[in-house]
């Protein structure tokens, strides 16, 4: 008997991980389907819904869902049982489970093309379930060479693979193939094209991430404990960019995500799965030429190595060059990144790695100021405000390793750890101050000299598997995390005489800082140390055939230490302590729930709720002899929706009903309505205020036709703060929405792909207090302003030349229409950021395997 089914567009890379295990086990052909071809099986997936019954008819099934032949001489199948498949996996794991316990094996005789035989005595040749199989945790799917814009599995919110349609919460992915169409070099960039996602800068090098109106603070990097990314209490500091370059894709979940990503904000966590060593040898170059001056090469080589494959590894190296359209801006950014992966037997693998990035910046400015009204200066987009004596140097060492062993087919256990390791000096000269109405003065010469270190060590550790109960099976997580974080900040005077007011339409008449600089520190912070770590576990019940129940949650522990201290502002005399912060939250219980109804085989409906909690620990309470912390924020998030995954998973739809409720923010205690200023703790705070953020998102991500990917998402949210009955978000739109799609044309075009989309989103808003100031930089007056900046729609295109069968050459065109927006508003003082202009980029990229 045979089944045969139109190859996917994908089939190039379908016989791969069954042509490894020849490889790993020493034979030549034909090549038996072994756990290990399992194990690296991470291109080519179906989904198979096939239920217990005689293995003639699930084989004909199976058959006709992957596309391949199976043959058997007649009677070899006959009065066998087969136990079916349901779920996503490659053709060579879905044979495997159905031929488990039948007394067949199956032999590949070519790619496609398989033959059974029954079983043999040699355990090593034999089809066997109980023989094991390797899957890193937080893995998920990997996209590379998949050409799609979705994936079957995701580990964001689970830590083990789990399908996007069995995860009761909104998940976005941006793949290999997005992050190389759309050029996306660093994190920021892909997250600006991630569905209900905001970007917002926080200066010249760090952009903060937003969903549905709160702060995105952590991140996973393989599924593992939760890193901070900068954006958290304050005890990290970090101009680490995350080069795209060693990873294969990102996905962000968003909504309170305590669960499994400790203290934050309710906006979500993100999660990096890095590139891995493939089981072939595969060289990919990449260089580019873009507007202003933007030059980048990439160099990726990966393969097995030595022990018939057995071990693997993988070297990424990056090299980013490049000007802005601002005046007296550039950047370097050198990347190396490697990794080994090896498999100590059928059960165990093993990988280490690491990365080295620096990022070497001239001009290291801080936007553009407005009017103390909060009008716009209109000045032109090149402007930005800097000297060539400001600069940046950073660097990040990272190292990792990771464990993952099998101890029969239900259940695994995984061990990972990461250690981070970021160092930054700068020389900062920026404007500060708002530009008055009547002489176009106000902004002055501002900045210092600082530097800082920060280095974060994470430790995870899991069991995971399933087990049959009441006639059903169920999945367990059991897992424990640690995360310390460690940081240092010291700043100087840097170049002396900053003072003067700058002339904003002629800024090289204005008086510059002196070359001199002071580096001698006078005010410091440390310790600086935040630790954090929690037991977790999920249990996912199969309460009948459509309905599953998730119930999960985290018993967590949290301590803050700081210090701040200060001596003479000329870096001379006795340090002074000035405020010392020490906090210690109890045992915290963070629960999470949610439903899955299967409606069929393609629909499914959800319901989840979530939580998280951040300390406050640098918000004092009332003038006590022993100041103590506020108790900390906590974030609620109720969700519904459906999710759809049609076209045999290769288009994955999405819409979900969210209402996320932030409580116990500081405010200000009315008994204390003018409490000192403080760069560290500071008093007094009331934990009083609440914000509430509701809403819709939908999306569609992947193929809707042969050659026809898709990525849209449509975001509406309001975000209010119930307390103060106004408007609490200044840089969430209620409005936003992506698309990006691309299109191999037919026939004799083939060779051409053509893309296009959209980034457009409504108005959003900006209140506060505008400060104006003489050339001495003392405070002449303040004033209230309330300013917008407009909706705006920016359109970007792509085309693509397929030369041969190594070399592809692109072009990628942004902001085709050359609006002119804010990208990022901040004050009337500075933080107000331009969007690009027009601008192109050639690229050339050849693969080779």
């Amino acid at each position: 008997m045979s089944g045969t089914r139109p190859q996917l567009r994908r089939s190039r890379f379908h016989a791969i991980p069954l042509a490894l295990s020849g490889a790993l086990l020493a034979v030549s052909p034909p090549l038996l389907v072994t756990p290990t071809a399992w194990a690296q099986d991470v291109q080519a997936q179906y989904s198979f819904d096939i239920p217990a019954g005689t293995l003639e008819d699930t084989i004909a099934v199976f058959s006709s869902v992957a596309g391949v032949t199976v043959s058997y001489e007649p009677g070899t199948a006959q009065g066998r049982q087969s136990p079916g498949v349901r779920g996503r996996f490659a053709a060579g794991t879905a044979l495997m489970l159905l031929l488990d316990g039948s007394g067949l094996q199956a032999v590949e005789r070519q790619a496609g093309s398989y033959t059974l035989h029954p079983t043999q005595g040699n355990a090593e040749s034999a089809l066997q379930m109980s023989e094991t199989i390797i899957m890193g945790q937080g893995m998920g799917e990997m996209t590379e060479n998949s050409g799609a814009y979705t994936t079957g599995l995701v580990s964001v919110g689970s830590k083990t693979p789990v399908s996007l349609k069995e995860t009761p919460q909104s998940v976005s992915v941006i793949t290999r193939q997005l992050i190389e169409d759309q050029r996306l070099d660093t994190l920021p960039d892909a997250m600006k094209r991630t569905p209900g996602i905001t970007v917002r800068n926080g200066s010249y090098n760090s952009q903060q991430f937003y969903s549905r109106g709160f702060p995105i603070d952590n991140l996973q990097i393989d599924g593992a404990a939760p890193m901070d990314i900068g954006t958290g209490i304050g005890t990290f500091y970090s101009n680490r960019q995350y080069d795209m370059a060693m990873y294969d894709h990102v996905e962000v979940l968003r909504g309170a995500s305590g669960l499994l990503g400790g203290t934050g904000d309710p906006g979500g966590i993100v999660n990096l799965v890095r590139k891995r060593p493939l089981d072939h040898y595969q060289l990919k170059l990449e260089t580019s030429a873009g507007s202003w001056d933007n030059y980048r090469s990439e160099i990726d080589l990966t393969g097995p190595l030595a022990f018939d494959g057995r071990l693997r590894g993988r070297m990424v190296a990056a090299y980013n060059d490049r000007q802005y359209f601002m005046d007296n801006r550039s950047t370097e950014r050198p990347l190396l990144y490697g990794v080994l992966e090896a498999d100590l037997d059928d059960a165990t693998l093993v990988t280490v790695g690491g990365s080295y990035d620096k990022v070497k910046q001239n001009g290291t400015g801080d936007g553009l100021p407005r009017y103390s009204t909060g009008g716009d200066v209109h000045l032109p987009r090149h402007s930005w405000y800097t000297t060539n004596a400001a600069w940046a140097d950073s660097y990040t060492r990272e190292y990792f390793a990771k464990l993952d062993h099998y101890f029969n087919e239900n259940w695994k256990f995984n061990t990972s750890y990461t250690y981070s390791y970021n160092g930054s000096t700068t020389e900062g000269i920026i404007p500060y101050g708002s530009v008055d109405e009547t002489t176009n003065t106000g902004p002055y010469w501002w900045g210092s000299y600082i530097d800082s270190w920060s280095k974060q060590s994470v430790f995870d550790l899991n069991l995971s598997g399933h087990f049959d109960a009441f006639g059903r099976q169920h999945e367990l997580l059991l897992g424990a995390d640690y995360q310390k974080v460690t940081s240092r900040w010291r700043s100087a005077q840097g170049m002396v005489d900053k003072g003067g007011l700058i002339d904003l339409w002629d800024p090289s008449s204005t008086p510059l800082p002196s070359n001199e600089s002071n580096h001698n520190f006078f005010r410091d912070y440390s310790p600086n140390t935040r630790e954090q770590y929690g037991l977790y576990s999920t249990l996912r019940l199969q309460l009948s055939d459509p309905l599953k129940l998730v119930v999960g949650a985290r018993a967590q522990r949290f301590k803050f230490e700081q210090a701040y201290s200060m001596r003479n502002a000329n870096g001379t005399g006795p340090w002074v302590e000035q405020d010392r912060v020490s906090d210690r939250e109890p045992t915290t219980l963070i629960p999470f729930g949610g439903l899955i109804y299967a409606l069929d085989d393609q629909w499914s409906t959800y319901a989840s709720y979530s939580e998280v909690f951040k300390p406050q620990a640098q918000k004092f309470k009332g003038p006590e002899a022993s100041p103590s912390s506020i108790e900390p924020m906590t974030g609620k998030t109720y969700e519904t929706g459906i999710k759809g995954e049609l076209l045999d998973g290769r288009l994955n739809v999405s819409a979900a009903l969210f209402y996320t409720k932030r409580e116990h923010q500081a405010a200000t205690d009315p008994s204390y309505p003018n409490p000192p200023f403080s760069y560290s703790g500071s008093c007094c705070f009331v934990a009083q205020d609440k914000v509430t953020s509701k809403g819709i998102d939908l999306e569609a991500t992947g193929e809707l036709a042969p050659g026809w990917e898709i990525l849209a998402g449509y975001t509406y949210n309001q975000v209010h703060n119930d307390t103060e009955e106004t408007l609490y978000s200044t840089v969430t739109p209620k409005h936003l929405f992506k698309l990006w799609t691309t299109y191999t044309l037919p026939g004799d075009f083939a060779a051409w792909r053509v893309g296009g989309g959209v980034t457009a989103q409504s108005p959003t808003y900006v209140s506060g207090t505008a400060y104006r100031f003489d050339p001495s930089g003392n405070v002449i007056d303040s004033r209230d302003y309330d300013f917008s900046q407009s909706g705006y729609a920016v359109y970007d295109a792509l085309v693509e030349y397929k030369v041969d069968d190594h070399w592809t050459v692109a072009v990628n065109g942004n902001n085709l229409f050359d609006r002119r927006y804010y990208a990022s508003v901040g004050t009337s003082e500075y933080g107000n950021y331009y969007g690009e202009p027009r601008n192109f980029t050639l690229t050339l990229r050849g693969a080779f395997d």
